[in-house]
């Protein structure tokens, strides 16, 4: 971990700033030492921080992690990509080539990987970014982040990545970022098991600059398969199968959403803008019309309901006024109620 990254990263649970502790390298690259924000203490470790308070971990977290790092090797990990895009007769290279693409990165984008695994996705994206670019890295695992680490270390010259690469462990749910401090997040591969699905996409986006880019996968078999034998084989060989895309989980500021199925129709991927709040929406903008009012009226000036009579009525007034049902209630209502109220 370069010491420059002590002005960006912050608590990923308070979200304030960070304070080096005990710190051990050489030059500005910090091998161990701690990170602390007063209630939370991170660990350094051969120059990767885990941003991982004590207890932070949920029980599918805990047995995510314990999975990954007792029984996944590097060659196991390969092992099970190369068995599943061999399975769908996919070329691993066209459909990861894909997904990145998605992210519509600049050379220069500050670019984040939720996920890295083995880093099958990560030197993909570094390819595409230059001196000026940078590429965060992070996974629940620390071991499959130092195989990341070492791969892609050993094999930047060869695999042609020339931006600032950076390394670190944590949930998806909490991050030790600023807000709006990347152009793009990026994750494949993992987020049916996520604890808080609707809170971490949430904290994807408050992380992105607005008219950034989020791009998520994983597995579900499309509708249109459901209850076929096509559908039924892929979900018993692997029950993760049957989970639905999430876009019930997406935020209200998500923009331009695309959903698309790749890889054997079994996998999803979603890619959104990030937009600031709810969509730009004009409540006060008149119907046109007899009824009249607008979103902003018909919403919150409901009133208990009229006769039949009495609202076939008021649209004959309201016609022979010249004016909208809208206007002719709420000019009777309001002068009626002044009157009482003498107002």
């Amino acid at each position: 971990m370069n010491k420059s990254l002590l002005e960006t990263y912050i608590c990923p649970v308070e979200k304030n700033t960070l304070q080096l502790q005990s710190p051990a390298g050489a030059g500005e690259d910090i091998l161990d030492g701690a990170l602390s924000s007063g209630q939370y203490s991170y660990e350094i470790k051969d120059g990767i921080p885990h941003f991982i308070a004590s207890g932070q971990l949920s029980k599918i977290e805990l047995d995510t992690k314990q999975q990954y790092e007792e029984y996944y090797t590097e060659e196991f990990y390969d092992n099970i990509m190369d068995w599943l895009f061999k399975s769908f007769y996919e070329d691993e290279e066209k459909v990861r080539e894909t997904m990145v693409d998605a992210l519509d990165l600049k050379p220069n984008a500050r670019v984040l990987e939720i996920g890295c695994g083995t880093g099958c996705d990560s030197f993909r994206i570094a390819r595409r970014l230059d001196k000026s670019g940078k590429l965060f890295m992070q996974d629940l695992s620390g071991a499959m982040v130092s195989i990341t680490k070492k791969r892609l270390e050993r094999d930047s010259e060869k695999l042609g990545i020339s931006c600032k690469l950076d390394y670190f462990v944590s949930t998806a749910r909490n991050l030790p970022f600023p807000d709006n401090y990347f152009d793009a997040v990026f994750h494949f591969g993992g987020f049916n098991n996520f604890e808080d699905p609707k809170g971490t996409l949430a904290e994807f986006s408050r992380i992105v600059k607005e008219g950034g880019t989020v791009v998520v996968g994983d597995e579900s078999v499309p509708p249109w398969l459901e209850g076929t034998p096509f559908g039924e084989i892929v979900c018993y060989n692997n029950a993760l199968f049957r989970y639905k895309v999430p876009l019930h989980h997406l935020p209200e500021c998500a923009r331009d959403v695309a959903v698309r199925w790749l890889l054997g129709s079994c996998f999803y991927l979603i890619d959104f803008k990030v937009g600031n709040g709810p969509p730009p929406l004009d409540i006060d903008l008149p119907h046109k019309g007899t009824r009249g009012g607008t979103m902003r009226s018909r919403y919150y000036g409901q009133l208990e309901g009229v006769s039949a009579e009495a609202k076939l009525l008021a649209q004959e007034a309201a016609k022979k006024s010249g004016v909208s049902l809208h206007d002719w209630l709420d000019q009777l209502v309001m002068s009626a109620a002044r009157t009482e109220l003498k107002k």
